[in-house]
C-alpha cells in the first residue's frame, strides 16, 4: 500500500500557524502576568461592626469590631459597664485560611441572612435596648457600606409593622381609612444578624466575652 506525500503546502500553514502561535503567545505573556499580579495586589477589606447600648442594667454598651484586611481577620470586644468599668477583648491577627472562625466566614453568613437588606427601623418593641449594625466591603475598585439602627430584633422577626394598601378610584376620591387592607411586614433579618455577631469566635474569644460580662454584672 502506497501512501501518499503529506502536501507541501499544508505541512507550510501549519508551521506558520504555529510560528504565529508562539508569537502570539510571547508577546501577550507579559500583560497577561501582570495582570495575574492586579489581582493578587486587589485589595480586599471586609468590615462589621455592631454596637449595643442598654438603657438599664449593669451593662451600659457592647461593640464588636471585625475586619479582614487582605486576608487577615481582626477582631475586638468592647463591654462599658454603667459604674464606669470598661473592658475590651481583642484577638490575635490571623490568616483568613486558619480552620477556625474568622471574619471573612462571618461577614459571609451576614450577607446570606440579609444584612445588605436591612434598613434603619423606627422604636419598636423593647425601647430599652438600641442596635447599629454596620458592614463595608472593598474589593479592587468597587466598594460598598451600610449602617442601619433599630430596636428589639425580636419585636421585627416575630411581630413586625403594617404596611397598609390605598386604592383610589374614580368613584370615591376619599378612601375610607377605617377599612384599609394591611399586610404585616415580619423581618426575621434583623435577629439572625445580631444572633451571627453573638455566635462569632473560636470558643476561648467567645468565653472572654461572657466572663467580661460576668464581671460587669458583679460590679453592678
Amino acid at each position: 500500500m502506497r501512501v501518499k506525500p503529506f502536501p507541501l503546502f499544508l505541512a507550510v500553514a501549519i508551521v506558520l500557524g504555529l510560528g504565529s502561535a508562539y508569537a502570539y503567545f510571547q508577546a501577550t505573556a507579559p500583560h497577561r502576568y501582570e495582570a495575574s499580579r492586579q489581582v493578587l495586589r486587589r485589595r480586599s477589606e471586609l468590615r462589621a461592626g455592631l454596637e449595643v447600648r442598654y438603657d438599664v442594667g449593669p451593662i451600659a454598651e457592647e461593640a464588636w469590631r471585625l475586619a479582614d484586611i487582605d486576608g487577615v481577620s481582626h477582631a475586638d470586644y468592647r463591654i462599658l459597664g454603667r459604674s464606669g468599668t470598661q473592658i475590651t477583648i481583642g484577638e490575635r491577627p490571623r490568616a483568613t485560611l486558619a480552620q477556625d472562625a474568622n471574619v471573612a466566614f462571618l461577614f459571609q453568613q451576614l450577607v446570606l441572612d440579609g444584612v445588605w437588606d436591612l434598613t434603619s427601623k423606627p422604636p419598636r418593641g423593647d425601647l430599652r435596648t438600641h442596635y447599629a449594625v454596620d458592614v463595608a466591603q472593598v474589593d479592587g475598585a468597587a466598594h460598598g457600606s451600610r449602617r442601619v439602627a433599630f430596636t428589639d430584633p425580636r419585636y421585627w422577626a416575630t411581630t413586625g409593622g403594617h404596611q397598609y394598601h390605598i386604592t383610589l378610584s374614580r368613584d370615591k376620591p376619599v378612601p375610607n381609612l377605617l377599612q384599609l387592607s394591611s399586610t404585616t411586614l415580619v423581618e426575621p433579618r434583623y435577629e439572625k444578624v445580631i444572633a451571627d455577631f453573638r455566635a462569632f469566635g473560636a470558643p476561648g474569644f467567645r468565653a472572654k466575652i461572657e466572663a467580661a460580662r460576668k464581671r460587669i454584672a458583679d460590679r453592678a
